[in-house]
């Protein structure tokens, strides 16, 4: 599987990150995880929690970091430029089409 190294500047330092591509089956744990069904009058009514798929995409897609994530508050916490970068990385890296997915 492909892995990458990304540089971001946070908080004036340069951290690096490598991410990592998913296989066919932790790329569809990530989805389940972020979708909740739920039954109302016999009709299933479908949520995807986009915060929750980003968040989750960046943590599972991390292999090392310069920068400490341990765990999805870590992620929550980046900078709003670093999360959106990884995220666009990650899409780059696994193919997908949020979009098209929601």
């Amino acid at each position: 599987m492909a892995n990458k190294d990304i540089e971001i500047e946070i908080d004036g330092i340069k951290q690096t990150f490598t991410l990592k591509r998913l296989s066919f089956g932790e790329k569809n744990q990530l989805e389940e995880e972020a979708t909740d069904i739920k039954i109302v009058a016999n009709q299933p009514i479908v949520k995807v929690s986009m915060s929750k798929l980003k968040e989750l995409s960046i943590l599972k897609s991390i292999v090392k970091s310069s920068y400490p994530i341990n765990g999805i508050g870590d992620v929550q916490k980046l900078p709003q430029e670093a999360g959106d970068k990884l995220f666009e990385e990650f899409t780059a890296l696994n193919g997908v089409d949020v979009k098209k997915n929601v």
